[in-house]
């Protein structure tokens, strides 16, 4: 392999992973954002969507303000 082969092969490493990366935060991202899958149950008052929440841990933590 000579220097060429190498940057050219380096450099499409590269993009390759910036897209493998790229993809599996934006499935992560969208995993979040489903309410059926929240993580933050029982940490409800810090979490940063519980005004939008349709859980009813978030409902009960925004009528009692616990």
């Amino acid at each position: 392999m000579n220097r060429n082969d190498f940057f050219r092969k380096s450099g499409r490493l590269t993009i390759l992973t910036g897209i493998g990366l790229l993809s599996a935060f934006l499935a992560y991202d969208q995993k979040i954002e489903t309410p059926e899958n929240c993580t933050l149950a029982p940490q409800c008052k810090g979490c940063g969507k519980l005004s939008q929440c349709t859980l009813p841990q978030a409902d009960k933590v925004r009528r009692n303000g616990k």
